[in-house]
């Protein structure tokens, strides 16, 4: 079965039992069980994808410069509409130590911004993924599961099944993170004053 919303959902709820009722679309298909999965898949979803500095959900983008930031920043950047996670401001070398951030509300509430001090900034952040074709198979045999959890009040009406199928989310979670970090090859983070001086 190839990857697809409904194919995650199918697996979900195969791991809770659940398997008299299959959902074959999942945006147009009727019935009890179709809902929950709508109301949970993605929920599930965004929480897997933020679990991870995942390599298939992370982007750069510059950021959009919107001012007025407090006394003990120099700049307020937009939050990007599509970020989960923000998970560095890019360095202008790899000598450079982690740039300093700070996520927090804009003064009116509205939407969140990042302050920094670092000028023309470039956001490295996990997005908000949709396109199934992206995830990894790991990823995606670990969101069944921790949707699978969110579904089994509702459908199996279990504590168990819903605590047991966290529990193995946990362990398939695990091993997708390092799964994900054996592919490709980030630079050592250069920690000491000496070792920066070298480059």
């Amino acid at each position: 079965m190839a990857v697809s919303k409904a194919a995650i959902c199918n697996m979900a709820l195969a791991h809770i039992k659940q398997t008299k009722t299959t959902i074959a679309n999942l945006d147009t298909d009727t019935g009890n069980t179709a809902d929950q999965c709508r109301i949970h898949y993605d929920v599930a979803r965004r929480f897997a994808l933020a679990d991870h500095n995942w390599n298939f959900a992370t982007k750069r983008v510059t950021l959009a410069d919107v001012g007025s930031p407090p006394a003990t920043y120099t700049y307020r950047y937009d939050y990007p509409s599509d970020c989960l996670k923000v998970q560095e401001i890019q360095r202008l070398t790899k000598a450079d130590v982690p740039v300093p951030y700070l996520i927090e509300a804009v003064e009116d509430g509205s939407k969140l911004s990042i302050l920094t001090d670092m000028a023309t900034a470039i956001g490295v952040y996990t997005w908000d993924v949709e396109n199934v074709a992206l995830f990894s198979p790991s990823f995606v045999t670990a969101l069944s599961w921790l949707l699978a959890s969110d579904l089994a009040p509702a459908l199996s009406g279990s504590e168990k099944v819903q605590e047991s199928s966290l529990t193995v989310y946990r362990n398939y979670i695990a091993a997708a993170h390092a799964a994900d970090s054996s592919e490709g090859k980030a630079d050592d983070e250069l920690t000491a004053s000496w070792e920066r001086a070298r480059i």
